[in-house]
């Protein structure tokens, strides 16, 4: 069950600190070039963050499907010799 949850957990953690870094940005004082220059640094350092996360999900993702479908057909393989013995019994 945690297992399922954790790229939601992630996810909602990273736009949390966004959102925490974009209001802080906000609220500091500073010159609106420099202000808009930290906002822009933020955000692309939010959305390198996002696609390393992302990158890391879709590797144990096929990492996990490919375990899945070694155990399907390990599971078919032993349906299908348990069939032939049964039917030539």
């Amino acid at each position: 069950m945690i297992k399922e949850n954790t790229p939601r957990t992630i996810l909602t953690f990273l736009l949390g600190t966004a959102a925490g870094a974009a209001a802080a940005l906000l609220f500091a004082p500073k010159a609106g070039e420099e202000l808009r220059d930290d906002i822009a640094e933020a955000v692309n350092d939010g959305v390198n963050q996002v696609s390393v996360k992302g990158k890391e999900i879709k590797s144990q993702a096929e990492k996990l499907v490919g375990r899945t479908q070694d155990q399907v057909q390990g599971a078919i393989a032993a349906g299908e010799n348990a069939y032939s013995r049964a039917k030539n019994a």
